[in-house]
């Protein structure tokens, strides 16, 4: 059978696809490295906003009065002249306003789908920042993961896509993720944390929580008595929640397609794959409604 005409053209875009490929990983890849570095007096209290369209982003308490800034970029070409363009198109921004610290990086991508490809591909972001130990932290990420340490405040902020730690947190936390796990450790006094796919772990609540997952698992431990209601689910996965002695609350706890298992005496209830109980733990308390559409639910004894 004769190979009709957009067959017989496809084959020859690949082929050249190939060979453009070959050529390119015989070649020596170069690299430029450098790192921007800025300082500001502040006082504690205040929030530093970190904008990127992409990149990781680092935070990290570490005492004192002054907010410290790296940005480091790492540009990948086939030589060195392109490289050193990519970083002219990179154009981040620094001020200062108030007590506010500011933060932003912006790529000028090049014309054309292929190159806008292989430009945001080869030139990698890294924001580090060290800030007073009571500082509160805003961020914006269009992909790239994002840890944040020790901090006394408010953290708030989302990422397209990637993954967040939050560790040694004293406060209020409001975090989303399109797709990547999020984890919190920490005393935190209210938590709202939702990613469209991946799984959430929330350790050492001492307060209300508001978490969801598209698809995933979801974990968390309330160690201490909240004064609000709680609601953790998951689309397609696992919901979990251990409390610790003493934490009273009024669980509602529904399986639509899955099983139910608590600690406490419980009557799980259903016919089917639907699975649900209820009740008051520990004398009762503020609400606790864990859902999972397609997974299990439980509730456990600390």
């Amino acid at each position: 059978m004769t190979p009709r005409p957009y067959a017989r053209a496809l084959c020859i875009v690949f082929l050249l696809f190939g060979l453009a490929g070959g050529s390119v990983a015989a070649r020596s890849v170069q690299q430029v490295k450098d790192t921007i570095k800025k300082a500001y007096d502040v006082r504690p209290g205040g929030t530093l906003h970190v904008d990127v369209d992409h990149g990781n982003i680092e935070v990290e308490a570490a005492g004192g009065t002054r907010v410290l800034i790296e940005l480091e970029r790492i540009a990948r070409a086939d030589d060195r002249d392109e490289a050193q363009e990519m970083l002219a198109r990179h154009k981040p921004e620094f001020d200062v306003r108030g007590n506010d610290v500011y933060v932003r990086s912006r790529y000028e991508e090049d014309k054309g789908f292929l190159n806008r490809w292989r430009s945001r591909r080869q030139l990698k972001i890294r924001v580090l920042v060290k800030v007073p130990d009571r500082y509160n932290v805003s961020f914006t990420s269009g992909a790239g993961n994002v840890e944040i340490v020790d901090v006394e405040g408010r953290v708030e902020g989302r990422t397209g896509a990637g993954n967040i730690e939050l560790a040694g947190i004293r406060g209020v936390i409001d975090v989303s993720s399109g797709a990547g796990n999020i984890d919190v450790e920490g005393d935190v006094e209210r938590a709202t944390v939702n990613t469209g796919a991946g799984n959430i772990d929330l350790h050492g609540l001492t307060g209300a929580v508001e978490a969801g997952t598209g698809a995933g698992n979801v974990y968390a431990e309330i160690t201490r008595q909240p004064r609000q209601s709680s609601s953790l689910s998951s689309g397609a996965g696992n919901v979990t929640v251990r409390l610790a002695d003493r934490v009273g609350v009024y669980v509602e706890a529904s399986a639509a397609i899955g099983s139910a298992h608590s600690d406490y005496p419980l009557k799980v209830e259903g016919k089917w794959l639907k699975k649900s109980f209820y009740g008051e733990v520990n004398g009762g308390g503020p609400q606790l409604r864990l859902h999972a559409g397609v997974g299990n639910v439980a509730l456990k004894r600390d």
